[in-house]
């Protein structure tokens, strides 16, 4: 599902998402980067430890064509390209949670 927004928070702690059909979605900074999808990133994906990276926000947030963004963390991490499909995944899954 294609967003219709988003946004860093005004913390810069969470990603806020907002759909066509009215669903918003906010992700905490700490989720997103333990989850990001990248190559160097894999050995945390598995990882159920928001705390490791409790305190890193997002510094910005980067268009990667009409698919995806780059998100830009104040660790220095900017290599998870999240798919839009992606994004929508996790918001689902913090809500299980």
């Amino acid at each position: 599902m294609t967003p219709k927004t988003i946004k860093i928070g005004p913390s810069k702690m969470d990603l806020q998402i907002n759909y066509e059909n009215g669903t918003t979605l906010v992700m905490p900074s700490a989720f997103l980067r333990l989850l990001s999808p990248s190559a160097e990133n894999k050995n945390n994906q598995n990882s159920k430890d928001l705390k490791k990276f409790n305190g890193t926000s997002i510094n910005k947030l980067e268009a990667v064509g009409n698919y995806a963004i780059r998100v830009h963390f104040s660790d220095g991490h900017n290599t998870g390209i999240f798919s839009w499909e992606y994004l929508f995944s996790l918001g689902e899954k913090l809500k299980s949670q």
